[in-house]
């Protein structure tokens, strides 16, 4: 099957465009898919805590899509097929907490225009999956839920924020997920558990119902996107055309249409950096990878966009990525910290939370640098292969920020360096898809980003689509395999 999958006759391991064409020519109902789904649930998420809340509703909505398959009329390419979605966006009627204990019972009054979007295609949203409190670490635990484990392995985490998610994807749990990534919450997690992710160009894909900030606030957060994670390149596809549309205050007058995909001759590589090294066993998956889509035909080369250093790049992002630490932060908090009187916090973004206005909009300016640079680039290649994250997957650390680490090479490194090389083409607004390459020699996956020009979304994942027909499958996790041995976590 294409695109790394290994579908079987499990329609639990199907692509989501397979099962909604195995429930137009009435192979398996609607019903019976939702069925499946939830009974794999119920005998592997115990111990996993991937999914978190389930809609006791979808059973009568997938009887209604049976229904409307049996009179002819189909709602949309995914007609009847069963999902989950990140617990960070609005579900009308259905918990959403954002792994928020002060929204342990928040039931929206309507979906995140995403979530929406996604529904058009006839999709059933049938549960919720588990986050980092407030989305902001690289695990998915919270005291609501728990801890997210990965399901290729349970003493591992499934990184975060979009932890749940592709954890659910990878165990077979759901075809597609709905996530949001901001310093590479869907790429990281996408990487980590061996499944495909798309982070799609900035302001593609509404904000609208995103927790933080506090539902409905009327904002759209800077670099913050909304994209999806599933078991094949097509199926991003297909989400990413139904979720891709105008902001709802400009949809009045404006019209979303991404450019058709270039076609895929010349391929640039950015494997490793003195900045933030990349793990040698990282490293050679992606030079397989490179070397796969190489002998395909395709020009690979060693290239960066001239003028553009990781270091610079990652300052100006911990500057601008500052306002997602803000509303952590009360105005005595920032007041305190601009006097000295106490030291930033640790959080995703806490670096620079105080500092002033005037070098907020010097590193815009910067940001706006780089985005010229990366143009430019761009005219001479169709795609850039970088690494998602420098570490291979990790164990599950609850300690204090500031006492995590990373290991590269043997080498503790900082925890943060986990979004150095996501925040190489977030803060630039550059769309990129992660394609899972092979398993480490721990047999957890490793996975490859596919980064591409501004927009050019098809054609970072005409690329990811590529590498998924010339890489070999790396099979799915055996669920069966997990037990109390596994679940160990470092706590404070």
């Amino acid at each position: 099957m294409p695109d790394g999958g290994q579908a079987g006759s499990d329609p639990c391991w199907w692509s989501a465009r397979q099962v909604a064409d195995a429930i137009a020519a009435r192979q398996i109902s609607a019903r019976e898919y939702l069925d499946a789904q939830l009974a794999r649930i119920d005998r592997h998420n115990p111990g996993l805590e991937l999914v978190v809340t389930v809609d006791e509703r979808a059973r009568e909505r997938a009887r209604q899509a049976d229904e409307a398959t049996a009179r002819g009329d189909r709602w949309g390419p995914l007609h009847g097929v069963a999902m989950t979605i990140k617990d960070c966006l609005a579900t009308a009627g259905l918990r959403t907490t954002g792994g928020l204990t002060d929204l342990r019972t928040y039931r929206p009054r309507e979906d995140a225009t995403a979530v929406a979007a996604l529904r058009g295609t006839g999709v059933i949203v049938f549960g919720k999956t588990n986050v980092p409190s407030g989305s902001g670490d690289l695990q998915s635990y919270n005291e609501l839920f728990g801890v997210a484990r990965n399901p290729w392995h349970p003493g591992y985490t499934t990184s975060g924020s979009s932890g749940g998610a592709a954890g659910a994807v990878a165990a077979g749990f759901t075809p597609l997920e709905l996530g949001s990534d901001v310093a590479g919450s869907i790429r990281v997690p996408a990487g980590t558990c061996g499944v495909y992710g798309h982070k799609p160009s900035y302001r593609t894909v509404p904000m609208v119902g995103h927790v933080p900030p506090y539902p409905f606030k009327p904002r759209e957060a800077d670099i913050a996107v909304i994209g999806p994670i599933a078991r094949s390149v097509e199926d991003l596809e297909t989400a990413l055309e139904a979720v891709a549309v105008a902001h709802p205050w400009d949809a009045p007058g404006w019209r979303l249409s991404l450019p058709p995909p270039r076609p895929v001759r010349r391929v640039a590589t950015w494997f490793d950096d003195p900045y933030c090294p990349v793990d040698a066993e990282v490293r050679a998956a992606l030079r397989y990878a490179a070397d796969q889509l190489a002998d395909s035909g395709v020009v690979v080369e060693e290239a960066r966009p001239s003028g553009v250093r990781l270091s610079g790049s990652d300052g100006v992002f911990r500057r601008l990525l500052a306002s997602v630490a803000m509303p952590e932060h009360t105005a005595e908090d920032i007041d305190d910290i601009a006097a000295g009187r106490r030291a930033p916090g640790a959080v995703l973004g806490g670096e620079y939370v105080a500092q002033r206005y005037r070098d907020w909009v010097e590193a815009d300016d910067q940001r706006n640098r780089l985005r010229a640079r990366w143009r430019q680039f761009f005219t001479g290649y169709d795609a850039i292969l970088l690494p998602v994250a420098p570490n291979l997957a990790a164990r599950h650390d609850h300690r204090p920020f500031r006492e995590r680490t990373v290991t590269v090479d043997g080498v503790e490194r900082p925890y943060w360096d986990q979004i150095v090389w996501a925040g190489l083409t977030g803060v630039s607004y550059l769309p990129s898809t992660v394609v899972p390459v092979r398993r480490d020699s721990r047999g957890l996956p490793i996975g490859i980003a596919v980064a591409g020009d501004y927009l050019q979304d098809r054609t970072a994942l005409a690329v990811a689509r590529r590498l998924a027909g010339v890489l070999p499958p790396i099979g799915h996790p055996d669920l069966a395999v997990v037990t109390a041995d596994d679940l160990p976590v470092r706590q404070p």
